[in-house]
């Protein structure tokens, strides 16, 4: 088949099969092999779901009497209950069934993103090439046949998105609620979608305005954040969805309790992880694990006060919000996600997927030459092969490379940077 003849439905169809052929690989790896296919955290999730079907069983992290069925009685598990009773028919029906729900929320992403309203215009005007940088990228196919639910939160986010840039703003607050109960981090999009609602209050009014009256050239001038009309939309998206996260906290908070609390959310605000992972933050952490809390001043500017790493991270990403939210909403959440995933104190290669999303969408209008393009893509490709490498020797082969570790976390995270910075430089 010549590529012009390439339709969407190729691709969708290319799509589907990469990650059929992964999830059968992978089933038949799990059986052959010591070292697994499939993501830990996938018995993690299975497990839950087991443990609500089946009241009564206790497991290492029992919380709950056998009166009813708690997810947490699988110890790790840090998940809203939303997850494992979307996890009940593998249990019910078959093992692999997570896996074809994940790489089912894959292709409707790419779906939805290619659909995705585009200043005025649809993906479909695009090539098909733009809807294959999700659907056969081989990275996001990888992880969710290996079992990781990042999928199901992707397509919380991209409808989101698109329910926003359609301007049905009230389902785009429910589902904004949703994706902030399902995981904490969509909460900084909430900035930027004000001020997407803002800029949209302010053209809808500074046109009619002018509709009224040619000779009151000075009205948009006057128009600011303050006026009524906005505050009001404002108020109405923050309502809307800081209800939908509230109802669905509430009634899981009515069947499970303190655990729902302590494991989904209080859990993250405090985690001290001191293993390696990209980011900056773990040598630091790893070095004051063991130190017995303090209440002096020293302890609050220490590696250990997660709270500190917060005003970096939030500064950057819900600044940025604000910033290009009113631009480009689909640019700003790709900025601030970046912004919050690499300088979060936790950051592995699954947090990638979570801006990645986005590529799709502002690809077709970063400016590049091939060669800059080529250059940019091989720092960050390369910055984090260097890591990778050094991490290997930590782990496998036991090495004491904890410094030259941490010198590296710290490149990967100025090369993330600098093609961050680069690609908005070339944004249109």
């Amino acid at each position: 088949m010549r590529l012009e003849h390439v339709t969407f439905k190729h691709v969708v169809f290319l799509g589907v099969l990469l990650r059929a052929v992964l999830i059968v690989y992978g089933m038949y790896h799990d059986s052959h092999a010591a070292l697994k296919y499939t993501d830990v955290d996938y018995r993690v999730f299975s497990d839950a779901a087991r443990f609500i079907v089946t009241p009564g069983a206790r497991g290492s992290g029992h919380v709950h009497g056998s009166a009813k069925g708690c997810p947490y009685n699988r110890e790790t598990y840090r998940y809203t209950p939303l997850l494992a009773i979307l996890m009940i028919p593998n249990e019910v029906i078959h093992h692999t069934f997570g896996k074809v729900l994940f790489a089912a929320c894959d292709i409707l992403i790419g779906y939805i993103l290619y659909c995705l309203p585009t200043n005025g215009t649809s993906m479909r005007d695009k090539v098909w090439w733009i809807a294959a940088l999700w659907l056969l990228n081989p990275m996001p196919a990888n992880i969710s046949t290996r079992g990781s639910a990042e999928s199901v939160l992707g397509l919380f986010v991209i409808s989101t998105l698109a329910l926003a840039k359609s301007g049905r703003l009230d389902a785009a607050a429910i589902s904004l609620g949703l994706a902030v109960h399902f995981k904490i981090y969509p909460f900084i999009y909430g900035a930027s979608l004000l001020a997407f609602i803002h800029t949209r209050a302010k053209t809808k009014l500074g046109n009619a305005e002018q509709a009224k009256s040619s000779k009151e050239d000075g009205t948009r001038a006057l128009l600011s954040i303050f006026d009524t009309w906005t505050l009001l939309a404002q108020a109405r998206f923050t309502l809307i969805s800081f209800g939908s996260f509230a109802i669905l906290n509430i009634f899981m908070y009515l069947i499970w309790g303190q655990p729902f609390l302590e494991h989904s959310y209080l859990y993250h605000l405090t985690r001290k992880d001191h293993r390696h992972n990209f980011s900056l933050y773990f040598y630091p952490t790893y070095l004051t694990y063991s130190q017995p809390r303090s209440s002096s001043m020293a302890h609050y500017l220490s590696p250990r006060n997660a709270l500190l790493s917060f005003i970096p991270q939030m500064v950057l990403s819900i600044g940025s919000g604000f910033l290009f939210g009113g631009k480009d909403i689909a640019l700003a959440w790709f900025i601030q996600t970046v912004c919050f995933v690499h300088f979060n104190r936790v950051c592995t290669s699954q947090y990638f997927m979570w801006y990645m999303w986005f590529l799709p969408i502002i690809l077709p209008r970063v400016k590049l030459s091939k060669l800059r393009a080529t250059a940019l893509l091989a720092i960050w490709i390369s910055a984090q092969a260097l890591w990778l490498s050094i991490a290997y020797r930590l782990e496998f082969l036991g090495q004491d490379v904890f410094l030259p570790l941490w010198l590296s976390s710290i490149l990967f995270l100025f090369a993330n940077c600098y093609v961050l910075v680069e690609l908005v430089k070339a944004y249109r």
